[in-house]
C-alpha cells in the first residue's frame, strides 16, 4: 500500500527545505522567503518558518551581508558589483552601504584593479596594445570596479 506524502503546505516541511537551503550557504531572508514561495509555501507557513530561523540567528541579513561582501572581495569583485548583488538579495540599503564602509577600510581596490589589470593583460600576447586595453577594461568594469581606478589601472599597461 502507498503512504501518501505529507501536505507540502506545513511549517514542518518549511523548516526542513529551509535547513537544506541553509546547508549549502547562508541567504538572505529575501531569498529564503522567494524560494518558499518557488515551492509552494503560502505565506503564513513561510512568516513561521522563517521566524522560526530568524529567532535561532541562522536568518540574519546583516551576518548575510558581511559574509557576502567578505566571499565576493576575494573573487575579487569591485564594490558596485557587490552593492548590487546585495539590493537584488534583498538588503536594505542602509545596511549594504553600512557593512561596505566597514570594508572598504580593509579593501584597497587600486592595488587589486592594479594586479587584476596586469595578469589579464598578460593573458592576451600577440594582440595590438589598444585592443588589450580595450578588454582589460571591458572585464574590470563588468567585475564592478571604479572606474577611476581602472582607468589608472590601464594607463599602466
Amino acid at each position: 500500500m502507498k503512504r501518501s506524502r505529507p501536505v507540502k503546505d506545513t511549517v514542518a516541511e518549511a523548516k526542513i527545505y529551509i535547513y537544506r537551503l541553509l546547508k549549502i550557504r547562508v541567504r538572505s531572508e529575501k531569498e529564503v522567503r522567494d524560494k518558499l514561495r518557488q515551492k509552494g509555501f503560502s505565506e503564513p507557513t513561510a512568516d513561521e518558518a522563517v521566524g522560526y530561523f530568524k529567532g535561532i540567528d541562522l536568518i540574519n541579513d546583516r551576518l548575510f551581508t558581511q559574509k557576502w561582501i567578505t566571499w565576493r572581495l576575494a573573487k575579487p569583485f569591485g564594490l558596485k558589483r557587490i552593492k548590487l548583488e546585495l539590493k537584488e538579495k534583498g538588503i536594505a540599503p542602509e545596511l549594504i552601504d553600512e557593512q561596505l564602509a566597514d570594508a572598504k577600510s580593509d579593501y584597497a581596490e587600486e592595488e587589486v584593479v592594479s594586479r587584476l589589470a596586469q595578469r589579464r593583460a598578460a593573458k592576451h600576447s600577440g594582440v595590438p596594445r589598444e585592443k588589450v586595453k580595450q578588454r582589460v577594461y571591458g572585464y574590470l568594469m563588468r567585475r564592478g570596479f571604479n572606474p577611476a581606478a581602472v582607468f589608472k589601472a590601464i594607463k599602466d599597461i
